[in-house]
């Protein structure tokens, strides 16, 4: 008898093992794969949603820095002020979800808002990044008597 023949079932079981094992490198593999895509995708979408956020405050300049804020919110153009905030808190969650180091560039982009976002009409935020930044914000820059009345 051969070695083949003597040894062929612990050969057709080092082979199973064998390919069991390359299935599983292989789903590891499309996990990391697909993971991967997905961060890069959500990061474009973040960094889209900022230049698009940036693209508004170019073409609305009187939103981007208000002079009075308070003023705004008590006109008829109120629903286009919140929106236009509301626009950059979006873009900053979608910013702060995928990227660290940009709560003090939105903190910045936050302050000419200062009246609005330290009244009682203020967004709250719907997330843990939008929260924890509106807090830090508030924080700092709203005194007991701030915001718009």
């Amino acid at each position: 008898m051969s070695w083949l023949s003597r040894h062929a079932t612990a050969i057709q079981t080092a082979s199973a093992a064998a390919t069991v094992l390359v299935a599983v490198a292989a789903l590891i593999g499309v996990k990391l794969q697909l993971d991967g895509a997905d961060r890069v995708q959500r990061e474009q979408s973040a960094r889209e949603a900022y230049r698009s956020h940036l693209a508004l405050a170019t073409g609305l300049p009187a939103f981007a820095a208000p002079q009075d804020a308070c003023a705004l919110m008590a006109s008829e153009q109120e629903g286009a002020y919140i929106a236009f905030v509301d626009h950059l808190l979006y873009s900053a969650e979608q910013m702060l979800a995928v990227s660290d180091g940009w709560d003090a560039s939105f903190r910045d982009e936050l302050l000419p808002h200062r009246d609005y976002l330290c009244s009682a009409a203020a967004p709250k935020g719907d997330t843990q990044e939008i929260i924890a930044l509106l807090a830090q914000f508030r924080d700092v820059e709203c005194a007991p008597t701030s915001g718009c009345q």
